[in-house]
């Protein structure tokens, strides 16, 4: 059953808050006394503060061994309204129970084109459709950013929630390199997508339908893996986000457990 937060955060987004700062209201009120979230800003070239990028940063229950890392991005492009509600209740969910991320630090930004996503455009002047993905030369500043994220910490794995107006389905595109990932990983989303209905995988696809964006990471030895969530047109805010949440905590218990 949702907590309160998620309840907060759901209320808002029906009445029409989904501008995030109205959106995660919620989320930052309850992280200045929380002792699993935090909530930060990543300043951007202007370096004033309307202009940061808002991210929240969740900690899971202590495990016996080093944190496994997430990085989880939404609002790539400015009309999606959807997937930064996704990723608000995923974290509000995790932070009212820390067991669910036992043995993870996981860090998101439910909207990664701030300046979009203000607009309300698919994206702004001076943003190129092409250029829309880590490592290209031509890359808009909202893409830089979380390229210096990508450098900062050691990801293990990469969840990237998008909206497509046309998909009747909900969507996983799995990038899996390391054969830890394609054994534990890849075994999990076959399972999962077995028992739901409606929910088409792909692991490795050598033509996705959404590109892919963050990986590989140069320079990195070790790579970490990037599954893309394509959220269903035709359902509900509120079934998306449950579809989602369900991938999340397959990929979560998945990881927790070592490979056998």
């Amino acid at each position: 059953m949702p907590g309160t937060t998620e309840m907060l955060i759901a209320n808002r987004f029906e009445g029409g808050a989904t501008i995030i700062d109205d959106l995660i209201a919620p989320l930052a009120e309850i992280a200045t006394d929380s002792a699993s979230l935090i909530i930060g800003y990543v300043p951007t070239a202007s370096r004033r503060r309307e202009d940061a990028l808002p991210y929240f940063h969740v900690c899971g229950s202590s495990a016996d061994r080093p944190p496994v890392r997430v990085l989880v991005v939404g609002g790539w492009f400015g009309n999606e309204e959807r997937s930064p509600y996704a990723i608000a209740r995923l974290i509000a969910a995790l932070e009212q129970k820390p067991d669910l991320a036992a043995g993870f630090e996981v860090t998101a930004f439910p909207v990664a084109n701030l300046e979009a996503h203000r607009s309300r455009t698919f994206l702004t002047r001076g943003q190129s459709l092409t250029a829309s993905r880590c490592w290209e030369e031509t890359a808009p500043e909202y893409v830089r950013l979380l390229e210096r994220e990508l450098q900062r910490y050691d990801y293990d794995l990469v969840i990237f929630v998008r909206e497509h107006p046309r998909m009747h389905e909900t969507d996983i595109e799995a990038w899996l390199t390391e054969d830890a990932d394609k054994h534990t990983l890849g075994r999990a989303l076959t399972e999962h997508a077995a028992q739901q209905p409606g929910l088409r995988l792909r692991v490795n696809p050598s033509t996705p339908d959404y590109r892919r964006t963050f990986t590989p990471v140069p320079g990195e030895r070790r790579q970490p893996a990037e599954i893309l969530v394509g959220l269903s047109a035709t359902k509900s805010a509120g079934e998306q986000t449950q579809d989602f949440a369900s991938i999340v905590f397959a990929l979560l218990a998945a990881r927790r457990t070592p490979a056998a």
